[in-house]
């Protein structure tokens, strides 16, 4: 099935196979890296399974499931030993959200 994948839809299996592996793993990880809280990966787990990952990518045609930081440019234009350092002092949170930790 995955040879019949376009870009965006590759982009989103793997994307959410590793948010799904990251959940597993280390949930406060999972939600630093994609931007959840912890409710919203509690909500997303019964969704995860490899079955019904292969079947939202293959019904998201050419939707990306991810958002590009609205910072890119800015970010990307920085000089590159920079990156790192700057996309965590710029980090995008959503309105209303505090960090995994803060509310543990």
């Amino acid at each position: 099935m995955m040879e019949s994948f376009n870009s965006v839809q590759y982009l989103n299996f793997l994307a959410l196979t590793l948010l799904r592996e990251t959940a597993d793993k280390d949930p406060i990880e999972a939600c630093a890296t994609f931007g959840l809280t912890k409710s919203e990966l509690d909500g997303l787990r019964p969704h995860l399974s490899a079955e019904r990952l292969l079947a939202a990518v293959a019904n998201s045609a050419q939707e990306s499931l991810l958002a590009i930081r609205p910072d890119i440019r800015e970010i990307l234009c920085s000089p590159l030993p920079l990156l790192a350092a700057l996309s965590a002092v710029r980090r995008v949170q959503s309105a209303g959200r505090t960090p995994f930790a803060a509310r543990a």
